[in-house]
């Protein structure tokens, strides 16, 4: 167990570190990216983009499926059912590729040709950029299998460079898109392909020196049970995966048919923001994910529901430090970030936090709940919640409301789905719900409503001046520090971080 904690402790450093990268690089490419392509052909890019996204349900759902099966067979130690499973990845993989293929030359053209509101002479780049992210996402796919090989093996610093490498390769994209021999919009969606094939290959390349499963491709054999099983496992999943790509792609197109680019290019920034944010949360639980799924494997249910509890605190204490100083000072924080600011980009962004916060809280149940394979219950009655979202929209819209409702309505259904992810996972794991609420919710509501009231009172130090903007965010975040210890933290937990500081104090 000692071991265990050791290298969990390990892997959120790497994957931190990571983080931390990636979200500079982010937020500077962002601001590149709008400067150099503008905000109509940033906005253009975005609802293309999710257009591409929507068709790539198929990849997420293979994915969820690899992920576990892999960490399950690591965690009962059968290298021959590990090989079986990655073989079993890998034909799944080509038969979504051609899905893919399939679907976006046919509703996806569809779409483009009858629906898709862009400016007369932006039409022609934005087919080209259509397929040339068709193409991307077919890419990505087959990355996929060697990806959550990666990830289940635990193999953190690997992905953590790779994700360094990517980043400069995102940044550079960015600063090039202004010496395009072509279009820009063009030119950047085809250095983003360029991007993604490179990732793929040092996938390639790594699990075949690393990971024996993937040594042997074509001789491992196939098993027809286990494919079956798989394509069951991912089938489940694939009905949230579309319900959650329905959402995103729906609201974009609803905003693009209602409002203007304009309004997708505002969108497209506070994703963004969530999208990195989000990335502190998702570290956390990129490491403990494995182990949930491993521990279920070994049988060690009470090391699991502690992993659960943990996972669920902390990856809501990590966003509240992050989201909180943000919300309270966007406008300041965009209009430093970006050279111009598109309408109703804060308020976008803080209903897309407050959602991103209330959902990290779930996502150990998803695990826990995958890790049993007894998911088709629990993920149409979630995927059922989530779509309810675009019904919802359109109905606010057609009575006259304005973009923000939009947002207010899609945090209000992510309540209802973090409420019966957890409901469900805690039955299907034999979990009762009072030691959920002693563990879990109530440690997480007192520290949420005493760094709201005390990150609220510091906000008004503001005046618009770096200086006292550093000095809102160094406070906040300290604050949030002390009740998170103070509150949010059980002794155990306490003690695991004080003895952590203290060696590595003793270490320098």
């Amino acid at each position: 167990m000692v071991s265990q904690t050791k290298s969990l402790a390990k892997n959120t450093i790497f994957l931190y570190l990571r983080m931390f990268v990636v979200l500079t690089v982010s937020l500077f490419t962002t601001r590149i990216i709008l400067k150099n392509l503008g905000v109509e052909d940033y906005g253009i890019y975005n609802v293309v983009g999710s257009i591409v996204a929507l068709f790539s349900f198929l990849q997420t759902a293979m994915a969820s499926a690899n992920y576990r099966y892999l960490a399950f067979a690591i965690g009962k130690e059968d290298k021959e059912q590990l090989s079986a499973i990655f073989k079993s990845a890998f034909i799944i993989s080509f038969a979504i590729v051609l899905a893919i293929l399939l679907i976006g030359e046919t509703l996806g053209l569809f779409y483009i040709y009858n629906y898709l509101n862009v400016p007369p002479e932006r039409w022609d780049a934005s087919c080209i950029v259509y397929q040339i992210s068709l193409v991307s996402c077919m890419i990505q796919t087959m990355t996929m299998a060697y990806y959550s090989d990666v990830i289940a093996h635990e193999h953190m610093s690997f992905f953590a460079y790779l994700s360094f490498f990517e980043s400069v390769l995102k940044i550079s994209i960015a600063i090039l898109i202004v010496f395009s021999p072509i279009d820009r919009l063009v030119f950047y969606a085809s250095l983003i392909l360029v991007s993604n094939m490179i990732i793929l290959i040092l996938y390639y390349i790594y699990c075949k020196r690393h990971f024996s499963e993937t040594k042997h491709l074509l001789s491992n054999k196939v098993e027809p049970r286990l494919l079956r099983e798989m394509m069951n496992f991912s089938g489940w999943t694939l009905f949230v995966t579309i319900a959650d790509i329905c959402v995103t792609t729906g609201i974009n197109m609803m905003i693009n048919s209602f409002f203007s680019a304009i309004v997708n290019a505002a969108r497209g920034i506070a994703v963004q923001v969530q999208g990195a944010v989000d990335q502190f949360r998702g570290n956390l639980q990129t490491a403990l994910n494995p182990q949930i799924t491993k521990q279920y494997a070994a049988e060690n249910q009470e090391y699991m529901y502690k992993l659960m509890y943990a996972s669920s605190k902390f990856s809501t204490y990590i966003l509240l430090l992050i989201s909180l100083p943000i919300m309270f000072a966007a406008d300041y924080i965009l209009n430093l970030w970006l050279v111009e600011v598109p309408p109703f980009t804060s308020v976008f962004l803080i209903y897309v936090l407050v959602a991103c916060i209330i959902d990290g809280i779930s996502n150990p149940f998803v695990t826990a709940v995958g890790a049993t394979g007894r998911i088709r219950k629990f993920q149409t009655i979630v995927g059922v919640t989530k779509l309810l979202t675009i019904p919802l929209c359109y109905l606010f819209l057609q009575m006259g409301c304005n973009p923000e409702t939009l947002f207010l309505i899609y945090m209000i259904c992510t309540v209802c789905v973090v409420g019966t992810r957890i409901y469900i996972g805690a039955r299907t794991v034999n979990l009762a719900m009072a030691k959920v609420y002693i563990n879990i919710f109530r440690p997480i509501i007192l520290v949420t409503v005493l760094c709201v009231v005390f990150v609220y009172g510091i906000s008004f130090l503001q005046n618009n001046t770096f200086v006292v903007f550093l000095l809102y965010c160094v406070l906040s975040v300290c604050t949030m520090g002390a009740i998170i210890f103070c509150v949010g933290m059980n002794i155990d937990e306490k003690k695991y971080l004080v003895g952590m500081i203290h060696l590595k104090i003793l270490r320098k």
